[in-house]
């Protein structure tokens, strides 16, 4: 049975999304609130997804269905993607290590200023 390459394609920037962020299959699955198969199967390409289930990706990975979908973000796609995988990685975080995070970055735009 041949692949759909729309499927095939969303499921490599899925797969490519999660693991970008650190997560595991089953990890990723729980917190998008389905099986780790039925995640395995979207990111090999054999299964189509929801508009729900594209949500609670979307959702879960601080990621635009734009990106997904289309492989695009409006305006400057790098530079919203690294944006959006700073974003998921502050949010993986306890309060106290974006507390940290956050000092660091207010003396890196310190430091950026003063030169």
């Amino acid at each position: 049975m041949k692949k759909d390459e729309l499927n095939v394609a969303i499921g490599r920037r899925i797969r490519q999304t999660r693991e970008n962020m650190g997560y595991t299959r089953e990890n990723f699955s729980e917190l998008c609130d389905i099986s780790d198969s039925f995640l395995s199967d979207i990111e090999r390409g054999n299964k189509s997804l929801t508009t729900k289930t594209l949500f609670k990706i979307c959702t879960a990975s601080h990621i635009s269905a734009d990106y997904l979908l289309f492989g695009t973000v409006p305006g400057n796609s790098s530079k919203n993607l690294q944006i959006d995988s700073m974003l998921s990685t502050l949010a993986r975080m306890s309060t106290d290590q974006r507390s940290h995070a956050a000092a660091i970055i207010n003396e890196f735009f310190l430091a950026l200023n003063g030169l």
